[in-house]
């Protein structure tokens, strides 16, 4: 009776042991799909990120995991999220967070916090977005700060190469506007776009493809892209704009480099 309850308990105790191995497993598979896409960010060897739409920090960890020594610039409008940037960065540095949106123009105004922050968007949610998904339909008003990129970016000490990541749920040709100077010195710039529309007045690819290609920009493919979860079809994808001036630049204009003035941002 002994041995047949030690046999059972060895064989309960492989099996637990195989189950925590699997799930290890999934997790690490889930991680490298994550942050795979993302390698293709390696060739323009960034000394400067812009994070603009940090959310909770997830693309932190993204772009730390892969480049341990770059700086990392957040933007992030929600407080809670702030917070949340704030802390990965003081964890994780080099790096800062910012409490504020980016835009064409500086003004107090409410961004329609969604129940599922990474769905909050300066703008209306359009039908088909709280159809897709449902979890994220429920919203409520919440007052945030908006600055421009350039007037940001003439107070800080952003050392080049420089990349832009921009997830800004449909206000990505006023983050654009914005920032045209600083883009313009970018090496390369990422954008979360919309196949569908997801949110009431934003820009379609062709409007931001325009933008980009005005500033010396060609479009490269996509990193990510997110699918129906109804049809399979894509609703979002994440578009690479490369830079055609060098993108080893090892400065920005020399007007972004003044560190007396970063503690007014």
């Amino acid at each position: 009776m002994k041995r047949l309850v030690r046999g059972v308990f060895s064989t309960f105790g492989l099996d637990v042991r195989l189950q925590s191995r699997l799930w290890e497993a999934h997790l690490e598979e889930k991680r490298l799909a994550t942050i795979c896409p993302w390698r293709k960010l390696l060739r323009y060897n960034p000394a400067t990120i812009l994070d603009i739409g940090a959310n909770d920090g997830h693309s932190v960890r993204v772009f730390r995991e892969l480049m341990p020594d770059v700086t990392i610039h957040s933007f992030e409008p929600l407080e809670d999220c702030f917070l949340l940037v704030e802390a990965e960065l003081k964890k994780r540095p080099p790096g800062r967070a910012h409490h504020f949106a980016l835009g064409d123009r500086e003004e107090t105004t409410v961004i329609h916090r969604s129940d599922y922050t990474p769905s909050s968007s300066l703008l209306p949610m359009d039908a088909l977005h709280r159809e897709e998904f449902p979890k994220s339909a429920s919203s409520r008003e919440e007052q945030i700060q908006v600055k421009r990129l350039d007037d940001v970016a003439a107070l800080l000490d952003l050392r080049g190469p420089v990349v832009a990541k921009i997830d800004v749920q449909g206000f990505e040709d006023r983050v654009i506007r914005g920032g045209e100077q600083t883009l313009a010195s970018a090496a390369a710039v990422v954008v979360e776009l919309s196949s569908y529309p997801l949110y009431e007045g934003q820009p379609t690819f062709a409007d931001v493809h325009q933008q980009l290609e005005a500033l010396g920009f060609v479009f490269r493919g996509t990193i990510d892209q997110m699918l129906s979860p109804k049809d399979g079809r894509i609703l979002q994808f994440d578009g690479l704009f490369e830079n055609m001036k060098p993108a080893n630049q090892s400065e920005l204009p020399e007007q972004y480099g003044d560190r007396t003035r970063e503690a007014a941002v």
